[in-house]
């Protein structure tokens, strides 16, 4: 930068300057070229000469710097809103989020305690409200599923003995209630029937009509002791009462422990099982179509010899369809198994050993079914004798 006082700058001298900066033969280069500025004032007029390449390199400089402050101050500002959205927001959504998650996993008894705006505050008291009227229905639901499942399983016989065999059961519903039903009824002249039902599906409606099925056995054995004819007549009368999509299937066997002989009939039901003194089991092969698919049905009757020590098995099928981790079936395999592994134990270390080999082959699998079965083991005639005397 140059700058002269002359008192007062002649034409002449400007002309000069002029002429140096534009050149003498047409302008120069930007970098090169020279900005000329007149001052005048009392004392004289000052001329001013500066090269164009600096001035436009302090005014870049002084842009750069601009705009890195205005990008710092937007960073800021944005990191600011950042936190700001993330305490007042995000993190009170995320809360608010996972305790409605952890409402539809089952767990009422979750509580917000969202300190934010005062609208997720509201939503937060509001979701706390519904939890807690969940959690009061639920606590009513489970008084009520508690007393039905008493009720159910105060339906189920309690004996050890009937007529003369010697009687053991296993009766786990899958859930507070189940679908399954069994029942041993000893009839006016000691022989006994014994009946094992299951209904399609699970809780209370599958147990209502399950309860039926008991209803309507019960009313049956009144007319007749024949499994074909108390399978007919329940199942017209489950035609008439159970809504469609419920089916059942029924097994149905008499026992004359005198004339040591059993009649059986099945509706679809698990094939019952007989095993021999020699612990051969043979399998009661007879069925027809299950309760609740057409009221016309005239069900075949089958028979066996049933002689002293021989022991008959009823199960459901969430005896044979107990599943291992890796999807394998217990199986009519496993039933026969556990029949062979206790063919001299009595009815009820049987079905001790039919539970124990059950749960070994879940391993610690929840049941997914019913499961249901009943051992009658036939005792000797004298042993009948004396307890009908």
């Amino acid at each position: 930068m140059q700058a002269k006082s002359h008192g007062r700058a002649s034409p002449d001298m400007f002309s000069a300057m002029v002429a140096a900066a534009t050149g003498k033969n047409g302008p120069q280069p930007l970098s090169s070229s020279l900005l000329v500025g007149e001052f005048t004032g009392p004392q004289g007029e000052i001329l001013v000469s500066e090269n164009r390449s600096n001035v436009l390199a302090v005014a870049r400089e002084s842009l750069l710097r601009q705009i890195v402050a205005v990008l710092i101050a937007a960073a800021c500002a944005g990191l600011l809103v950042n936190y700001l959205l993330r305490k007042i927001v995000t993190k009170p959504m995320r809360r608010l989020v996972d305790s409605l998650q952890s409402v539809g996993e089952g767990n009422l008894e979750t509580h917000n305690d969202v300190q934010s705006c005062s609208e997720l505050s509201f939503l937060g008291q509001q979701i706390d409200a519904m939890t807690s009227k969940l959690a009061a229905v639920e606590r009513d639901r489970r008084h009520h599923m508690e007393k039905a499942r008493a009720i159910q399983l105060n339906l189920c016989p309690k004996r050890s003995r009937a007529g003369g065999l010697s009687i053991a059961s296993l009766f786990e519903p899958a859930d507070d209630v189940g679908g399954d039903y069994f029942d041993v009824i000893e009839l006016s002249d000691h022989s006994v029937l014994l009946c094992v039902a299951d209904v399609t599906g699970h809780g209370v409606p599958a147990a209502m009509a399950a309860t039926l099925c008991k209803a309507f056995l019960t009313d049956a054995v009144k007319h007749s002791t024949e499994p074909a004819h108390i399978l007919r007549e329940v199942n017209q009368r489950y035609c008439d009462f159970v809504i469609d999509g419920y089916c059942a299937t029924m097994a149905v066997v008499h026992v004359d422990t005198k004339a040591q002989r059993l009649s059986y009939a099945n509706a679809g039901h698990e094939w019952p099982y007989l095993q021999q003194t020699d612990g051969s089991v043979e399998r009661l092969d007879v069925g027809d179509f299950m309760l609740g698919i057409d009221r016309d049905v005239i069900y075949e009757q089958g028979s066996a010899d049933f002689t002293t020590g021989e022991k008959l098995i009823l199960v459901s099928d969430g005896v044979t369809e107990a599943f291992d981790p890796d999807e394998n079936q217990f199986g009519s395999s496993g039933v026969i198994r556990t029949l062979q592994k206790s063919q001299h134990e009595n009815s009820k270390n049987t079905v001790i050993e039919f539970e124990q080999a059950i749960n070994g082959h879940r391993n610690g699998r929840r049941a997914f079914d019913d499961t249901t079965l009943v051992v009658g083991v036939l005792e000797p005639q004298s042993s009948q004798d004396a307890r009908h005397q």
